[in-house]
């Protein structure tokens, strides 16, 4: 228990408030965010949006294919046969006199240098152009469908510090109060193969009256140890209020009642969220030219 934990308003050290915005499910978020940012990269922005982009009066012209690349990409492949590579063809055209490059894209190769091939571009700017039949970037527009994987990562990095922010708001300003353990049920859910218990505690709030609180969590047990669970809560909103065992950056508390600092494992949960806003920051630079 926390019996001498000092009233309100306390001081939270940065450490601490560190801790409990960049928790573990947090760390979950940011890595999914991590990683799916690459697929964004890779796949999302080399995506064709010619349905969108590419609108208006389209005129036609003759060009010539001035080379054919091979890109490592590839489409229609699986875990036993090698996908079809994307191919880039670039070519070349005029408009009353003046010369115009561009690049279109397709799954097999299918053309040969110096072809002449018919080039679509718009008639309100020409350099915005293809080669009729092919894609203005290298994947369809269905390869966009990776964006979700950052999303979804994103999302649960938000909503998790969100919850950290909340938790140090208690921290700061909370009630201490003990809560008893009224019921203890099974969810359909699991983490590392084991049950996730649904836990309701029940407490006396300032206001005389009783007031309850659920927590979700795989490791009962540590709620468990004590016959009377400390926990904090909002005066204001009895509802929101946690236990402190159950606080992912457990406080610890000096003999004074103040909080402790826990600056080694901030730092820990730190590199993570700075790795992945260092990365993508970077490729986010250099596909703007900011190093040129």
């Amino acid at each position: 228990m926390h019996p001498h934990l000092s009233q309100p308003p306390r001081s939270v050290p940065i450490s601490l408030s560190i801790a409990n915005i960049f928790n573990g499910f947090s760390q979950f978020g940011w890595i999914v965010l991590g990683f799916g940012g690459i697929f964004f990269w890779i796949f999302a922005l080399n995506a064709d949006f010619s349905l969108v982009t590419f609108r208006g009066e389209v005129a036609r012209i003759e060009g010539e294919i001035t080379g054919i690349e091979k890109t490592n990409a590839s489409e229609g492949g699986s875990k036993r046969r090698r996908g079809t590579p994307v191919y880039a063809n670039h070519y070349a055209y005029s408009i009353a006199g003046q010369r115009f490059n561009g690049v279109s894209y397709e799954t097999g190769s299918s053309r040969s240098v110096g072809e002449q091939v018919q080039i679509e571009y718009l008639a309100r700017n020409p350099k915005a152009s293809r080669i009729e039949g092919m894609r203005r970037a290298m994947f369809g527009p269905f390869a966009s469908f990776v964006v979700i994987f950052p999303l979804v990562g994103g999302l649960i990095a938000i909503v998790s510090m969100l919850g950290g922010r909340k938790r140090n708001a208690l921290l700061r300003n909370g009630i201490v109060a003990n809560g008893k353990l009224i019921e203890k049920r099974a969810t359909n859910m699991r983490v590392n193969k084991q049950t996730v218990y649904a836990l309701t505690f029940e407490f006396t709030g300032r206001d005389g009256r009783p007031h309850k609180v659920t927590t979700k969590t795989h490791n009962p047990q540590r709620l468990e140890d004590e016959a009377l669970e400390p926990l904090l809560y909002d005066p204001d909103k009895p509802s929101n209020a946690y236990l402190l065992d159950e606080i992912p950056a457990r406080p610890t508390v000096t003999p004074d009642g103040q909080l402790e600092g826990r600056p080694g494992l901030a730092l820990a949960l730190l590199i993570i969220p700075l790795i992945t806003i260092a990365g993508h920051g970077l490729v986010a630079a250099l596909r703007l030219g900011l190093f040129k």
